[in-house]
């Protein structure tokens, strides 16, 4: 009893016995366990470890499962990234709320008694896209630069892909969001892509899966056939990949004369390439519009030698300052160097990382880091 007192004693001064609830654990481990970043520790993400909110997941080699309190399972893939923003339960009402981001890779959701009784409840998000539950599974596939590919999946007895979906599985319903515009989901394997989160998520389609296992990276590096052909029937109604059609906003245009409305679309078009849903493995296309911008032509000259349209940064240059910014769907840095310097800025958003010399670059190194 003494040594009971004391411990107590001890872990007040220390402040060693602060601790916060698990609102869930890791029931599956394959390979290579996960790192669990929890404030400035970094934990080893074993078989049975204990999951905390704002708990930052990663994997590498390997793949786990997580189940939460309310019995919402959560598959990470590998080289993947999920942050539990959010998690509050009453077992007894059986309600609470959740929300949770999937940062990078490959996060697979079945929904527990939160989603079932309050879908409201649930946010799951990815840098572009925010996606609605409505009680059942999807997958949630995000690139390094955070274009994300959702898929409404069946829930199936035994965790397959049986002959007939419609008769031994149920399928729900989810809704992908962003601030352009939204899509239901409601078919067995239906699927969007989002490239940005100011633009609305592409038309969903149908995918012809063989089994679960292909729900993984691959889909970043190999995405299904039916996706790129809704990609390249979506650029050839956008002229030019851009898929939002602004010059319809009539009441806008029809107020302008001649000259603003010219100045209105080069402004709106400016804008729309420098987002990063342009940045997608349709190299060409994005080279011949990024060409476009005088921006590039500065390059050229030697103000911005590293600038890549693409990579999400957005350059602005007037007569004395360039300045340069990045959105990830969640975060947003900015930094502003003098026109006449010699600067080297470093941009990290997560596992991306972008260079940008400013001239040729000299021995003033400016870093922007957020995790």
């Amino acid at each position: 009893m003494k040594y009971f007192i004391l411990c107590l004693f001890v872990a007040g001064l220390s402040n060693c016995g602060k601790t916060h609830a698990a609102v869930g654990k890791i029931t599956e481990q394959v390979n290579s366990p996960p790192s669990i970043q929890r404030d400035k520790e970094t934990l080893s993400g074993a078989k049975g470890t204990g999951v905390e909110m704002n708990d930052a997941i990663k994997t590498t080699r390997g793949k786990v499962g997580i189940t939460f309190a309310d019995d919402t399972k959560v598959e990470i893939n590998e080289n993947s990234r999920l942050v539990i923003d959010d998690f509050v339960y009453d077992p007894k009402a059986k309600s609470g709320k959740l929300a949770m981001k999937v940062a990078l890779g490959t996060v697979r959701y079945a929904s527990g008694q939160i989603a079932h009784n309050n879908n409201q409840n649930v946010n799951i998000n990815t840098p572009t896209a925010t996606v609605a539950v409505r009680g059942t599974d999807f997958t949630a596939t995000v690139d390094e630069i955070g274009a994300s590919t959702v898929i409404l999946l069946p829930t199936c007895p035994g965790n397959r892909i049986p002959i007939d979906v419609s008769k031994d599985c149920y399928t729900g319903i989810i809704d992908v969001i962003t601030d352009g515009g939204m899509v239901t989901l409601t078919k067995p394997f239906e699927a969007t892509k989002v490239y940005d989160r100011s633009i609305a998520p592409m038309k969903p389609v149908v995918l012809n899966l063989l089994n679960f296992d292909m729900l993984n990276n691959m889909l970043i590096v190999s995405p299904p056939k039916e996706i790129k052909k809704q990609e390249e029937q979506t650029k050839v109604v956008s002229t030019g990949a851009l898929s939002v059609d602004f010059l319809k906003e009539n009441s806008l245009v029809n107020a302008l004369d001649a000259q603003q409305k010219d100045a209105f679309q080069d402004k709106l078009s400016r804008n729309l390439l420098d987002q990063n849903f342009l940045a997608n493995v349709l190299d060409i296309i994005n080279a011949q519009m990024a060409a476009q911008l005088d921006l590039l032509n500065n390059s050229k000259s030697g103000l911005l030698p590293d600038y890549i349209a693409t990579s999400g940064v957005v350059a602005e240059v007037d007569d004395n300052n360039v300045t340069l910014y990045r959105n990830d769907g969640s975060n947003t840095q900015s930094v502003m160097v003098p026109k006449n310097q010699n600067s080297k800025i470093i941009q990290q958003q997560g596992s991306v990382e972008i260079i940008n010399r400013v001239n040729n670059g000299g021995t003033t190194i400016i870093t922007l880091r957020q995790n």
